[in-house]
């Protein structure tokens, strides 16, 4: 599929604008963007995942502008336009989750509260920015009016079993943590199948949405994790432990998807269990880009959403 294919909801929305900012902090340079709604209910900071850039969720802000809502959204460190300080700008580092929190804690302070003044934030966060944001409502709470999460990499599928083991390993490999991980390369597009049979999505069109965009900018690809970013992942999955996740107060729903070969599902449920207003979704038959699924799937999430701002009160 190339770009110019595209239908017209899979491109940049009317208004759409976007910009870099640097954290003084982490020294990461920040790409964003955003578009505002004439009369919004409410802003929402949309959190992409693993290897993913503000270009593949416009299809979800345009979904999010229809509910009269403003959106932000930011590309992660090493991913996207963003920067990539690695001497191998393919390989999908990490300078640890913490600079991750704290990009989008100045994200939020310097660029989307000024912009939304009085108006309620939304959180919605995909996967690793799933995780990131959950991390980000237990260390600032107070922020976020409520907040909704689509496969959140609470766990990883691939190595539950044997984390001990792994854990080990990567110490002992502390000196190769700038390496791919086993099996790991540069960008290709044979990475993803794009045809709706592999483990992000079983929808054939928006399955290609991904590669499509990496194809027309050579500069959003991006190649499989580090040993850096393994390590760092499975530290900051064990700092959510049911005691901070209680901390959690605002309403909140985590959807995991039935067929997710990425994440998971239990390790979701338990958090959901664990965050006092919060609600557990299991979409029966949807891979792992829930957002990125057939209506069929898809509707689900949103039916739900749509739900949880009745809860919050952000309706018109």
């Amino acid at each position: 599929m190339n770009l110019p294919d595209l239908e017209p909801r899979f491109l940049p929305p009317e208004g759409w604008a976007e910009d870099f900012f640097e954290n003084p902090d982490s020294k990461h340079k920040i790409r964003y963007g955003f578009v505002k709604h004439e009369t919004p209910l409410g802003t929402v900071v949309l959190l992409g995942g693993l290897s993913e850039f503000a270009e593949k969720y416009f299809e979800t802000i345009h979904d999010l502008i229809d509910r009269k809502l403003s959106v932000f959204t930011m590309d992660w460190a090493y991913q996207g336009l963003s920067t990539r300080t690695h001497k191998n700008i393919q390989r999908r580092h990490s300078d640890g989750y913490e600079q991750d929190i704290s990009d989008l804690h100045f994200f939020i302070n310097n660029y989307v509260q000024p912009q939304s003044k009085d108006l309620p934030l939304i959180l919605v966060g995909h996967s690793m920015g799933g995780h990131i944001g959950i991390r980000y409502l237990m260390m600032h709470p107070g922020i976020f009016k409520t907040a909704a999460f689509s496969a959140p990499m609470l766990g990883i599928k691939q190595i539950q079993l044997f984390e001990i083991g792994i854990k080990i390993l990567l110490i002992l490999l502390k000196p190769f943590k700038d390496r791919y991980v086993p099996g790991g390369s540069d960008w290709h597009e044979k990475m993803r199948k794009s045809d709706g049979s592999d483990i992000f999505s079983s929808d054939p069109l928006r399955d290609q949405i991904h590669n499509a965009w990496c194809l027309h900018n050579p500069n959003l690809q991006v190649g499989s994790p580090t040993l850096g970013w393994l390590w760092e992942s499975m530290n900051s999955i064990r700092a959510l432990d049911r005691n901070v996740l209680s901390k959690i107060q605002i309403p909140a729903l985590l959807t995991a998807a039935g067929e997710d070969q990425i994440v998971v599902n239990q390790a979701i449920q338990d958090a959901a269990t664990n965050i006092p207003n919060a609600e557990y979704l299991e979409i029966q038959g949807a891979h792992h880009e829930i957002l990125m699924e057939q209506d069929q799937y898809r509707m689900q999430f949103f039916k739900a959403f749509d739900d949880l701002l009745k809860q919050a009160k952000i309706t018109p």
